[in-house]
Parts: structure tokens; C-alpha cells; sequence
């Protein structure tokens, strides 16, 4: 009888979370969603978890829950907005087995220092997933296009575990890649958000709006250019180019895609802007490197989370 009540605990049901979770349990794995709210629980218990994945929808049943009902799992992947993680983990935590691995694939820069200093004792894998999805509403899920996942950890005593993840997500249908390296592909995805999440979210539009004004184009490649400044000063082999043409790609293919921090503006909740332009500015500092550009996006994302609330003083 295994020790864990079930695999894969999901810290964070949105609509990534939601197809690893789905896929995982479809793939014959125990599966527990957890969102600090009930509204994806009482919609997969009635409904079931319902995803829309390219041409085919798949209904899948795993099991839902506030954090207080987490099961002890073998594996908890965390999927929370960067500032919701230190809540979310200590919300489960206390069901949790020493054993536990935690695997980080959230958006952003140092989810796994933040996971290491919480869980000093944990194993801790990180990497980083580019799956498009959007929530349509709770327990429904749609997504379209290719994905693929790296993951991996800097510590050889999690070589069997990640394994094991590893051929687990691979049976479930993900394009996943184990890299001894993670670091890097998390940097190549990062550099890319820095550049085009802050301002698709200031300019409330999709990267096909940037795609039409060419000056904000090149800015946004700007943006790129100083992130990966800042990683190549910390020994990241960043590929410059391929983050330029993911630029480009997005701007001319996925005109109407809304990036995730445009979703929290335009919903009034708070972004990712720390764990990305917030970042870079600050290891920018700490290496003497300017970056003025994702200074600016950093404060105005900043200004912009509070004017709603600004604007209700005047009443």
C-alpha cells in the first residue's frame, strides 16, 4: 500500500493546472486539483473536469479541494501566481509528507529559490511549460497548439523521482523534457514575458497590436535585450535569437492571444510583474547593469494594479 493518498496534488487549478491535472488522471494517476477557492471544485464534482484540447474535448474526473483537504501526495505541481505561492504551500503543508516533491512550472523568475527556502528538507524540481490555455469558467478548460515542458533539478538525489514524472507526464500525452539545466529554459521563457506581458497589459491589447506599431515593437525587443543582459551576466546561455523570433512569432501568429498579466489587469487582480520586470530590475541593480526600459514597464504595471482603487477615494 503506497504511503501518498494520491500522485499529483495540482497547487492551483487554473487553466494550465487544470490540463496537467486532467490529462494525468485521465492517464490512470490519483489526481487532487486544490485552488483556494470552491467555485472549480463544485463545478468538477458536478460536471466533471471538462477540456477542450485542440479538435477533441475530454471529460476527466479527478479529485477537487480547498487547500485544508489536500491529500499527502507523492508529488505536489505548483501552477499558483507567483505571489500566491508562500500562501498556497503553507495551506498544504501540513498534509504533506516529508517525502513529498514539489515541482514548479509556474511563469516568472525564482519560484524554485522561494519553494527551497519554505521546503529546505523537500525535494524541489522546477522547469518551466509553454501550454497555451484559457479558463472559459471553472472546470472548463480550452487549448490549442503545441506545448511542451521542461523540467529537471540541480540536485542528483532527485534523479528517480524526476524520472518518474517524467514518464508520467510523457504517457499522458505532454511534449516533456527532462534537462539537467533548468535554468535555462525557464531564463528563455522569462525573457519573453518580460518583454511582452507588461505591455500587451498597459496597452490593454493582444501581441497583434504591438505587431501594428512597429516603434512599440521594437521596444518590446528592447525589453527582451535587457533581460537577457542580465542572464547572460549570471552565466545563462541564453539563445538571444530564438527569444527575438518568439517575439515576432507571437506578435504575427497569435494576434489575439491575451497574455496572462492583460487577463489580471483587465479582471483588477495582481500580476506577475515582480517575478518578471520586477526581477530583472532587481538583479540588474545587484549587477550594475541598466535596464531602464523594464524599470519603466515595472512602475507603470505597478500603478496601473492600483487605480482602480485610486479612483474610489474620490467617492
Amino acid at each position: 500500500m503506497s504511503e501518498f493518498d494520491c500522485d499529483y496534488l495540482i497547487l492551483g487549478a487554473g487553466a494550465v493546472g487544470c490540463v496537467f491535472g486532467g490529462l494525468l488522471s485521465k492517464a490512470g494517476k490519483k489526481v487532487q486539483l486544490i485552488n483556494s477557492t470552491s467555485e472549480t471544485s463544485k463545478a468538477v464534482k458536478k460536471n466533471g473536469l471538462i477540456l477542450e484540447l485542440d479538435k477533441k474535448t475530454i471529460h476527466c474526473f479527478p479529485k477537487t479541494g480547498l487547500p485544508v483537504e489536500a491529500l499527502n501526495a507523492r508529488v505536489v505541481m505548483v501552477f499558483t501566481k507567483t505571489h500566491q505561492t508562500l500562501k498556497a504551500i503553507k495551506g498544504v503543508i501540513p498534509n504533506m509528507s516529508l517525502k513529498t516533491t514539489y515541482l514548479t512550472l509556474q511563469n516568472g523568475l525564482g519560484n524554485a529559490n522561494t519553494l527551497s527556502k519554505l521546503l529546505p528538507k523537500s525535494p524541489i524540481l522546477y522547469g518551466v511549460t509553454m501550454l497555451p490555455a484559457t479558463l472559459l469558467k471553472p472546470g472548463h478548460v480550452k487549448s490549442e497548439g503545441k506545448n511542451h515542458t521542461w523540467f529537471g533539478s540541480e540536485n542528483s538525489a532527485d534523479i528517480a523521482i524526476s524520472k518518474v514524472i517524467h514518464q508520467d507526464l510523457k504517457l499522458a500525452g505532454f511534449d516533456i523534457e527532462l534537462v539537467k539545466n533548468p535554468a535555462l529554459p525557464v531564463w528563455q521563457k522569462a525573457c519573453f514575458n518580460v518583454a511582452m506581458n507588461g505591455v500587451s497589459a498597459l496597452i490593454n491589447g493582444p501581441p497583434g497590436l504591438i505587431e501594428a506599431y512597429p516603434e512599440l515593437k521594437t521596444l518590446v525587443h528592447e525589453l527582451a535585450d535587457e533581460a537577457i543582459r542580465v542572464a547572460v551576466a549570471k552565466m545563462i546561455n541564453i539563445d538571444a535569437q530564438k527569444v527575438h523570433e518568439l517575439i515576432d512569432f507571437a506578435c504575427s501568429k497569435h494576434k489575439f492571444h491575451k497574455p496572462s498579466m492583460l487577463q489580471d489587469i483587465q479582471s483588477g487582480r495582481t500580476t506577475e510583474i515582480d517575478s518578471l520586470n520586477g526581477f530583472i530590475l532587481r538583479e540588474a541593480e545587484n549587477l550594475n547593469i541598466q535596464a531602464p526600459i523594464n524599470r519603466l514597464v515595472y512602475h507603470l504595471i505597478l500603478a496601473r494594479e492600483e487605480a482602480g482603487s485610486f479612483w474610489q477615494q474620490k467617492h
